[in-house]
């Protein structure tokens, strides 16, 4: 892969600047996917469960969500992917002050959703995110067409996008025993705080770029390991 230079964060800071309340946004889907589901459980009766806490969220000032992602940026500033990172992430969540008592009710009151419902909202909470992530790709696309940006550091950030939306498709076709306890949770918010920790220069161009291969290879494996399952279960049928 090419080795892009990444000098002054310009264009990645002007996309994600304007996009800042996206991506904290597309953090509460995955850490708390009821939040996605919001509208669904209004549908079904069901959205005075977590109203209240939702609405805590979402009245969020722009200071303290500076402050929140900020705090969890440090976590993966530095770091590759590894299972201990969501208990480090829980542990700054119950430290802080302005979110710990409306994450912890959101994740206890999610016991009281149906199965089938639970699985709706997984995937309604995925779709969101993605949509918030076709709209940072199209602004991306946009300033390549712009005069004087350097087009090598939108690719690489559009890249690093286009990974985590294939991360996205394939949980979307994971039933409801594998996608409520599948990795891939992890993996999506730990990409979603090294992109705002790259945005924060907590992370180096060649981090950055480390962070991007190794993005494409567990994709390949996983696309890989899809279709040698695919040709073993052909074989089994002829």
């Amino acid at each position: 892969m090419e080795n892009y230079r990444i000098d002054g964060y310009g264009p990645v800071n002007s996309i994600l600047d304007s996009f800042s309340t996206d991506m904290f946004d597309g953090m509460t889907f995955i850490m708390r996917p009821v939040v996605g589901g919001i509208d669904y459980l209004r549908s079904m009766h069901q959205s005075y469960l977590f109203k209240k806490e939702i609405n805590k969220i979402s009245n969020l000032d722009f200071e303290t969500r500076e402050k929140i992602l900020d705090l969890f940026t440090d976590i993966v500033a530095g770091k590759l992917f590894d299972e201990d990172f969501i208990d480090e992430l829980e542990g700054k969540v119950s430290e802080l002050d302005e979110i710990k008592d409306v994450f912890k009710e959101l994740e206890h009151k999610r016991l009281n959703i149906e199965q089938k419902q639970m699985h709706h909202i997984l995937k309604l909470s995925l779709r969101k995110l993605n949509g918030r992530i076709v709209s940072i790709r199209d602004e991306i696309n946009s300033g390549m067409w712009e005069d004087g940006e350097d087009i090598g550091q939108l690719l690489l950030l559009d890249q690093v996008f286009y990974l985590i939306q294939e991360m996205i498709k394939e949980a979307l076709d994971l039933p409801l025993n594998k996608l409520d306890n599948s990795n891939i949770w992890n993996k999506l918010i730990f990409s979603l705080l090294y992109i705002e920790a790259f945005h924060r220069k907590k992370v180096s161009d060649l981090d950055f770029q480390n962070f991007l291969s190794g993005l494409s290879l567990y994709n390949y494996k996983k696309i890989r390991g899809i279709k040698d399952n695919d040709a073993v279960f052909e074989a089994i049928v002829i």
